[in-house]
């Protein structure tokens, strides 16, 4: 006798969104039962260790159960898993299951099917998900909702518009000796107000501090600090070599980099504050990973380069480049796998409105190569694409 196989239903989006609401207002649970524990929330984010690819990043994977149109969305910012398994509560779901029962662990490696994945919710729910109702005028709120999200401008990750330029110059050491030390000029530093936080109990105490300013130049909206210390190499992190390895638990305060608990780096683009003019005479941007990055491009004399603060492209920041009055966009992601799938994903997302021209480096990033390379390597291919 042959076995019938299961019959699987699709799913409309608003269907899926019901979905996606059910697993984000139980999300502690639902990582307790996919055994996922090298997290901790954050504000209204959840952070760690990406559970997905592995790695020994404490803030590369961050998940928004609270989301912005939609809820549960959610990046690796360190290999881009989010591209792979689609960045909503379910796929994320279906790269654990993929990594515990497949050993997924990069493209092209066996993954879970989205029917196992609906089982693994269902189960989860104890909710057959056959007869999903959805109240018409809920949904329509929703809509609305989402309209408004996606036209109006992010709101500032500070609570209150008061920390000013002069704020932050006032509570860091200026400029940063870290930096310094691996070869940026004090110019460049104290451009951007990069400096040493040496104030005991401060959030970014004992770091490298880089002020992330609104697109007006008038405040500040985030900083991101990097570890004083090298990588551990007995527990991988980066911590006082000094004294012993930190708990398990207080990992995540010795990350290479950390950003302000309250920062929402999807909604900014690192140095748009100064790029904007130059993006908008030129027509063109150029998008790298870091502020590192942008610095020795400005060192070379290129200005009109912004930071995603890290490896994608988030739909925020996507808005704000569609504004900025570009037409072209060259790509200098980091020379690595997960640097070359950023580009990729980068070129899909605005082949359709942009030039898009990813452009490789020699060296490990951008702030790697000196300032003749750049004008070496990078310069004529800016000029040449220039409109």
């Amino acid at each position: 006798m042959t076995m019938k196989k299961p019959q699987y239903r699709s799913y409309n989006q608003s269907e899926l969104k019901f979905i996606c609401d059910q697993l984000c207002d139980r999300i502690e649970d639902l990582l307790e039962t996919l055994d996922v524990s090298e997290v901790r929330l954050v504000g209204k984010m959840v952070v760690g260790t990406c559970p997905i690819h592995g790695g020994d990043n404490p803030s590369a994977f961050n998940l928004y159960p609270e989301g912005e149109s939609y809820r549960g969305n959610w990046k690796c910012r360190t290999q881009g898993c989010d591209s792979t398994f689609k960045g909503s509560i379910i796929g994320f779901i279906r790269g654990v299951l993929s990594s515990k029962k497949y050993g997924w662990s990069k493209e092209g490696d066996n993954t879970a099917s989205f029917n196992e994945t609906i089982e693994f919710i269902k189960s989860f729910l104890q909710n057959d998900l056959t007869n999903i109702k959805i109240c018409t005028i809920k949904k329509e709120k929703q809509n609305f909702s989402i309209m408004v999200n996606n036209i109006k401008p992010p709101a500032e990750s500070l609570s209150s518009k008061s920390i000013t330029k002069e704020h932050v110059r006032k509570s860091l050491t200026i400029p940063c000796s870290y930096f310094l030390d691996r070869g940026f000029t004090t110019k460049i530093l104290d451009k951007y107000d990069v400096g040493t936080c040496n104030i005991s109990g401060k959030e970014m105490y004992g770091r490298a501090v880089v002020p992330i300013y609104d697109n007006d130049y008038s405040y500040l909206v985030g900083c991101s600090g990097r570890s004083l210390f090298d990588k551990c190499p007995k527990c991988g992190l980066h911590h006082n070599p000094e004294l012993d390895c930190p708990e398990k638990a207080m990992s995540w305060t010795h990350s290479k980099w950390r950003h302000n608990k309250d920062l929402k780096s999807q909604n900014h683009l690192y140095n748009f504050w100064f790029a904007k003019e130059y993006i908008l005479k030129s027509a063109q941007v150029v998008l790298v990973e870091s502020p590192g990055n942008v610095w020795r491009l400005e060192e070379a004399g290129i200005h009109n380069s912004v930071g995603m603060f890290g490896s994608s492209l988030s739909d925020r920041q996507k808005m704000l480049l569609d504004g900025s009055g570009a037409m072209t966009i060259i790509i200098l992601t980091d020379n690595d796998a997960a640097g070359e799938k950023a580009a990729t994903s980068i070129k899909n997302k605005c082949k359709n409105t942009y030039k898009v021209v990813h452009l490789p480096i020699t060296k490990a990033d951008v702030a790697e190569l000196s300032v003749s390379e750049i004008h070496e390597q990078i310069l004529p291919t800016i000029e040449k694409h220039l409109c």
